[in-house]
C-alpha cells in the first residue's frame, strides 16, 4: 500500500479522505504552464545558481514539524503553514513518469494554493490565487530518477522560489506579479484533492518530509564585549624574514600636496581623486570629517594577491564601520580586502568568492585608541597573514585564497560603493597610506588573541530564561519547562530553547563554552546546535552522545552531506563539566576541564547556515532522535575570533 498523509493546515479541519486514485495529470484546463512568452511579460523571471544562493543567505529557517512515515501512515497534526514564505523538503521516489504530488496545500477550498509534484523526472510547482481560480505551473528539466530515493526541496523567500533536488539548486525563478500566496485548508503529503478521482499518489512514495517557515534574517547591530584570552598564537618561523621587509611601492597617498590632496607619490599615476565631500590636508596630514573620502581607479597592476599594505592614523571618533582603506565591492560574489577600524578594534577582512562567495574572513587585530596615532602594517602573501599595529603583532593566521578577481574601484576613508547598511567613514586624521609587494614576512613578537562575547546565555533571571546578556540574541520562547533556580537552568530531557538565527552566527571563526551538568545520558543529547534538517547545508554542533562529548563541522561545499566529527572524552554523570570548542580559520580544538581532549584541521567555511540554533535539544524537529539534553546549565557563551 501506498504512503499518504493528510495534514490539516487549520487545526480546526478535518481529515481529508480519498476519492479514489489515478496517477493522470490534472484537468489541463485547470493548470497553466509558464511559457516563454510569460517569463518575458516579467511576471515570472529566470534567476541563475549565484543569485538565488545569494537571496536566500538572507533568510533563516524553523521547522514547524517533520514526519518519517511508513506504509497505510496518517498524520494529523496542527500546523501554522500559512506564511507567504515557506519551504517543503522531502525524500521522495517514483515509479514511472506519470505525475505524482509531494504536498500540496489549500487545494481543497477556492483560495491560494500551491502543489509540488514530479512529472516525467522533473519537479512541478504549481500555485493559485484567491479568486482567479487559474493555476500557473513551473516545471524544471529532468531531475529525479525512476526507482531510486530523491531529496526534493522546494522554497519561496520573498519573491524568488528556488528547487533543490539532492542538496543542489536546479532551478529558481522570480515571481513579479506582487501577489502574496497565503494558504487556507489542509496540507497533504503524498496525494492531492484537486481533481476527484485523481489523487497522484499510486505511483511514488514520500519516505520523509518537513515544512519550513522562512523569515529574513534580520539586520541588526550586534553589541559585543573584547575578550583578552591568555592562549598564544605562535608565528611561523620558517617564513619570517631576517630583517624589516621593504615591499617595492605600487601606491603611496602621503597627503603632501594640498592642491591635490590624493596624489600618488611614486609617480605611479594611481591618484586617488575625490570620492565624497572635502578631504583636507595641513602639514601633510590628511582629515577626514565623517563625510569624506578618496577613491582610487581599479588598474590591473594593483590587483595583485601578494601585497603590503601600511598606515599611519589617528582615529578621534569611533563607529560601527570605519574603512582606513578597502578593495570591497558592494554586495556578494567578487573578491575583496578591506583595512578597516569596526567599533574601535582593527580589523582585516578578506574574500575569494571563488571560494566563499558571499562571505568574508574577518581578522580583528587590537582595539586602538582615540587621539594617538597608530602604525599599520598588513602582510598577505598566497597563504597567510599578519597584521602589526605599533610594532606588535595582532594577527597571524593562515588564509588560503586568490584575491585578485576585482571588480570595483578603491575607497580611503569611506565607502565608495554607496552601500546602504552603515556609512563607513573614517572620523580621524591619516598621515600616509602605502600600498605595496610582498617580498616576505617581518618578525615580530607572539601575541595574545583577542576574542569577542557576541553572545551569553547566564541563566540568571527566572523570570526571563532565554535571555543573553549581550541582548542580540535573547529569546522568549521555550520547549517544555525549563526552570532556573541558583543562575542554573534545569532541564529535564524535554525542554530546550529555540534560537532565532541571527547575523551575529554568520561566521567561521568562533568559540563555545558551557558549563554543564548532565543528569542522564542518552543517544543524542544536544547542548547547542546550529544544525540543519537532513543531509545538505552547513552546520555545526556541540551535543553529548552516550556520554561522550562529540564536536561536528560541515561545509557542504567541502564536505558535501557528510559530518566532521571529532570525540572528545566522557563526561562526568552528575558532575559539573567545563567545555570551550574553538573554531579558527584551520582548526578545531576541543577542552574539557581545561584539557584538550580533540584536535582536527579545519577546511571550508560553515558560516552559510540558514535554521534556527536550538539550546539543550533540536529546533529543526528532526523525525529521528530527540536530541533532548537532561541536566543542568550553568552557562553557554558564544564568541567571535
Amino acid at each position: 500500500m501506498k504512503k499518504w498523509t493528510v495534514i490539516p493546515a487549520v487545526a480546526s479541519l478535518a481529515a481529508v479522505g480519498l476519492f479514489g486514485c489515478s496517477s493522470e495529470s490534472a484537468d489541463s484546463a485547470s493548470v497553466i504552464s509558464v511559457s516563454d512568452g510569460e517569463i518575458q511579460s516579467g511576471k515570472v523571471v529566470p534567476v541563475n545558481v549565484s543569485d538565488a544562493k545569494a537571496h536566500l543567505a538572507r533568510y533563516r529557517h524553523s521547522v514547524v514539524d517533520s514526519w518519517s512515515l511508513t506504509d497505510s501512515s496518517s498524520v494529523d497534526v496542527d500546523s501554522s503553514l500559512q506564511s507567504d514564505n515557506f519551504a517543503v523538503d522531502a525524500d521522495v521516489q517514483v515509479e514511472d513518469d506519470s505525475t505524482y504530488t509531494i504536498a500540496s496545500a489549500g487545494v481543497d477550498g477556492d483560495g491560494d494554493a500551491w502543489m509540488i509534484q514530479v512529472e516525467g523526472g522533473a519537479v512541478v510547482y504549481s500555485w493559485r490565487h484567491q479568486g482567479n481560480g487559474v493555476w500557473n505551473k513551473f516545471k524544471t528539466d529532468k531531475h529525479v530518477e525512476k526507482n531510486a530515493l530523491a531529496n526534493v526541496r522546494m522554497e519561496r523567500a520573498g519573491n524568488i522560489v528556488v528547487f533543490w533536488v539532492d542538496g543542489a539548486i536546479v532551478a529558481a525563478f522570480q515571481d513579479d506579479s506582487g501577489k502574496e500566496l497565503k494558504v487556507k485548508g489542509k496540507l497533504t503529503v503524498g496525494f492531492d484533492v484537486l481533481v476527484p478521482g485523481q489523487c497522484h499518489c499510486v505511483n511514488g512514495s514520500v519516505e520523509q518530509i518537513g515544512v519550513e517557515n522562512v523569515d529574513e534574517i534580520e539586520d541588526a547591530p550586534v553589541d559585543s564585549i573584547q575578550v583578552v584570552d591568555t592562549l598564544m598564537v605562535p608565528v611561523d618561523s620558517s617564513v619570517i624574514a631576517s630583517d624589516s621587509v621593504v615591499p617595492d611601492w605600487i601606491a603611496e597617498w602621503n597627503f603632501n600636496d594640498s592642491a591635490n590632496v590624493g596624489l600618488d607619490a611614486t609617480g605611479n599615476g594611481h591618484d586617488a581623486a575625490p570620492g565624497e565631500g572635502s578631504v583636507s590636508t595641513i602639514d601633510g596630514i590628511a582629515s577626514f570629517d565623517g563625510a569624506s573620502g578618496l577613491k582610487i581607479s581599479l588598474d590591473p597592476n594593483i590587483r595583485i594577491n601578494d601585497f603590503v599594505v601600511e598606515a599611519r592614523v589617528k582615529p578621534t571618533k569611533f563607529g560601527t564601520m570605519q574603512n582606513i582603506i578597502v578593495a570591497e565591492p558592494p554586495g556578494r560574489g567578487v573578491d575583496g580586502w578591506q583595512l578597516r577600524v569596526d567599533e574601535g578594534v582593527l580589523t582585516v577582512h578578506l574574500r575569494d568568492a571563488e571560494n566563499s562567495y558571499a562571505d568574508w574572513t574577518v581578522l580583528p587585530g587590537k582595539e586602538m585608541a582615540l587621539d594617538e596615532w597608530c602604525e599599520i602594517r598588513l602582510e598577505r602573501n598566497a597563504d597567510s597573514v599578519k597584521l602589526f599595529q605599533n610594532g606588535e603583532v595582532t594577527v597571524a593566521t593562515a588564509y588560503k585564497g586568490d584575491l585578485t578577481q576585482m571588480a570595483y574601484d578603491w575607497s580611503i576613508g569611506y565607502d565608495g560603493m554607496q552601500q546602504a547598511f552603515h556609512d563607513r567613514y573614517f572620523i580621524g586624521e591619516m598621515d600616509y597610506v602605502r600600498f605595496g609587494v610582498f617580498k616576505g614576512f617581518t618578525e615580530g613578537a607572539v601575541v595574545t588573541k583577542n576574542e569577542w562575547l557576541l553572545a551569553a546565555w547566564e541563566f540568571n533571571e527566572p523570570t526571563f530564561i532565554g535571555l543573553d546578556r549581550m541582548a542580540n540574541n535573547s529569546t522568549k520562547s521555550v520547549v517544555g519547562n525549563p526552570t532556573i533556580a541558583d543562575t542554573t537552568v534545569t532541564l529535564d530531557g524535554k525542554s530546550g530553547l529555540p534560537i532565532n538565527l541571527s547575523k551575529t552566527f554568520l561566521r567561521n571563526t568562533f568559540a563555545v563554552t558551557a558549563r554543564v551538568k548532565p543528569n542522564e545520558f542518552g543517544e543524542m543529547q544536544n547542548i547547542i546546535a546550529a544544525e540543519p534538517p537532513g543531509r545538505y547545508g552547513d552546520g555545526w554542533l556541540i551535543r553529548v552522545d552516550d556520554g561522550v562529548l562529540t564536536v561536528q563541522f560541515r561545509d557542504v561545499d567541502v564536505d558535501g552531506t557528510e559530518w566532521n566529527v571529532l570525540k572528545g572524552k566522557s563526561l562526568d554523570l552528575g558532575e559539573w563539566n567545563d567545555i570551550r570548542v574553538e573554531r579558527t580559520i584551520d582548526s578545531v580544538m576541543v577542552y574539557q576541564n581545561g584539557e584538550r581532549t580533540a584536535w582536527a584541521e579545519a577546511k571550508g567555511d560553515v558560516s552559510q547556515l540558514g535554521y534556527n540554533i536550538g539550546i539543550a535539544y533540536d529546533a529543526v524537529n528532526q523525525a529521528k532522535h530527540n536530541r533532548f539534553f537532561n541536566g543542568e546549565i550553568d552557562y553557554i557563551r558564544y564568541y567571535g575570533l
